[in-house]
């Protein structure tokens, strides 16, 4: 399988990659999201082109397979505290009140994690990065 391109963000965490059962993705494939051109990296002394640098975005999750297309989704995510607080500064109810404890999913918008449509030039995503498999250890 070669490398995917994103064909297009439905939302701020999901989106549409170039393949699908043709290039052999299936259900569960993860794939690393990156800037098609990267960083360009130069000698310090000549000024001479090393090689570019892959700028990873973000991975994601693939959810449905089509022939020719597959859709996926942001599946890292962070949990946070938003219910009781065992601070021994806040107030007695807080202290009391257990923790509720809920998943912010990583989204392709910043500082955002509800699922919901979302403008291309707000995003960290562009159609046309690249996406590259990832392979999971087996260690």
């Amino acid at each position: 399988m070669n490398n995917l391109k994103v064909a297009a963000i439905i939302d701020n965490r999901r989106l549409v990659l170039t393949g699908g059962s043709k290039a052999k993705v299936q259900i569960g494939d993860k794939f690393q999201i990156y800037a098609p051109d990267g960083k360009q990296i130069k000698d310090p002394d000549t000024g001479a082109v090393l090689g570019s640098l892959e700028i990873d975005k973000m991975s994601v999750k693939v959810i449905e397979v089509e022939e020719k297309f597959a859709v996926a989704e942001t599946y890292k995510y962070k949990e946070v505290n938003v219910g009781g607080n065992y601070s021994p500064f806040g107030s007695i109810s807080n202290y009391l009140t257990p923790p509720k404890i809920k998943k912010e999913y990583d989204s392709f918008e910043i500082d955002n994690s509800t699922k919901k449509e979302i403008d291309e030039i707000k995003s960290i995503i562009k159609v046309g990065d690249l996406a590259r498999k990832i392979r999971e250890s087996t260690d």
